[in-house]
C-alpha cells in the first residue's frame, strides 16, 4: 500500500520520473485501492504502481494552467 505522503503526490501528478523506468504519464489514481496507473510513452508499457518502494527517488510533476 502507498503511504499517505506518496498518495497525496499521486493524486496531483500528471507525470512521474521513476529511477528504473524513466518518464511515465499518469493515466489515473485509484484512491480506494491506492494504485497509480501510468503509461510509458516511449515503450508503450502500462504499469500499476502500489508500493512506496516503486516510488523511491521518484520526481512527481503536476500540470497547471498558466494564465
Amino acid at each position: 500500500m502507498i503511504s499517505q505522503p506518496i498518495a497525496e503526490k499521486c493524486k496531483k501528478a500528471s507525470f512521474v520520473e521513476l529511477t528504473d523506468t524513466g518518464w511515465v504519464r499518469v493515466d489515473g489514481y485509484d484512491e480506494d485501492e491506492g494504485i497509480l496507473y501510468v503509461h510509458n510513452e516511449e515503450t508503450g508499457d502500462e504499469y500499476s504502481l502500489d508500493t512506496d518502494i516503486e516510488f523511491e527517488d521518484a520526481t512527481f510533476y503536476e500540470l497547471q494552467e498558466i494564465v
